[in-house]
């Protein structure tokens, strides 16, 4: 049973019982309604989704859903289509007119109907990315205005716009996010996504590995460009970390400047036993917060110290898009 099932089965999402105990029965599908379909062809009932008083049949990988038309009518497709007389001589199952999704998963449906019946239960509890980019896709190809907005906030919780905002939330599926969102156009993820996915080391067991036989070739070109461009500006930090032109930096405080040049090389030299590489944005958020290491600068150098760390932030944060070639 899949985790989506699971879900539904927690809200009580259930068809009346039958004298058949199992959660799939076998029917037989006449035709569809666009296309051409084999006559004798077998559908099996998804008994948790079958609902006695629905009155539409969705056909999904031969697997046969009972639901409600003003259900459905929060997608503008659907919405459109019911509105649509249908011919006398229009197929039925069960009494109801049926609709083959040709191309849709079961599993993205029973996601996409779960927050369909009962969307409070999704915003209350955690959501993991698989049935998150079910719901999405379908929300997507169906306008669901509702399901995908939900569905994008959930992923910018995870991929903020703002780099500075990332989390350890955003290195799992990092990958599979970037193909999700060219799939789903949500490009607002990408810089995130890609800048996630690069701090992440190939060789270690974490997504980073694996990325190369998930992402395009178009997508992992931008993953090396951006990962490039990254260790440039890190190595142009640790090289000169006191006089990179264009800041305000005081380089010339004897008592402060040699600590302050040992502190930026200690701070952001990679560590090779690390599972991903120097996370530079996150490096340079937490050094603005060292309190202990600010307070043992004199005042000239505390001013100095600070502007040149939120001065190559900020440089940082809008360089992601333009790193990875977005």
């Amino acid at each position: 049973m899949s985790c989506a099932t699971l879900i539904l089965n927690s809200m009580d999402i259930v068809a009346s019982d039958s004298e058949n105990s199992n959660d799939e029965m076998p029917l037989v599908k006449r035709r569809r309604l666009s296309g051409s379909c084999n006559a004798t062809s077998r559908r099996t009932m998804v008994k948790k989704l079958w609902f006695p008083d629905g009155d539409i049949v969705l056909a999904i990988e031969k697997r046969l859903l009972k639901v409600h038309r003003r259900r459905l009518c929060c997608s503008t497709v659907f919405s459109d289509m019911l509105h649509i007389p249908q011919p006398p001589e229009t197929d039925q199952i069960d009494g109801c007119p049926s609709v083959e999704l040709v191309g849709d998963t079961l599993a993205d449906w029973e996601v996409s109907l779960g927050w369909i019946y009962d969307h409070n239960y999704f915003q209350q509890n955690i959501v993991t990315f698989d049935l998150l980019s079910g719901a999405l896709r379908i929300a997507t190809k169906y306008d669901i205005g509702g399901l995908r907005q939900w569905a994008v906030n959930e992923l910018l919780s995870r991929w903020p716009e703002d780099v500075a905002n990332l989390s350890l939330n955003a290195l799992p599926h990092a990958a599979e996010a970037i193909n999700l969102a060219q799939e789903c156009n949500v490009p607002e993820i990408l810089p995130s996504c890609f800048y996630a996915l690069s701090v992440q080391k190939f060789r270690s067991s974490a997504d980073g590995g694996r990325s190369h036989i998930i992402l395009s070739p178009n997508d992992l070109r931008r993953l090396i460009a951006g990962r490039e461009a990254l260790q440039d500006a890190l190595v142009r930090i640790i090289v000169d970390p006191l006089t990179e032109a264009g800041c305000y930096n005081n380089a010339f405080c004897g008592q402060c400047a040699p600590r302050r040049l040992e502190y930026w090389r200690t701070r952001l030299a990679p560590d090779p036993k690390s599972v991903w590489s120097t996370w530079l944005v996150r490096e340079l958020e937490q050094m603005l917060r060292d309190d202990q290491f600010v307070n043992s600068l004199c005042s000239d150098c505390v001013h100095a110290h600070l502007s040149t760390i939120r001065w190559r932030l900020g440089r940082l944060r809008c360089s992601i898009s333009s790193f990875f070639l977005l």
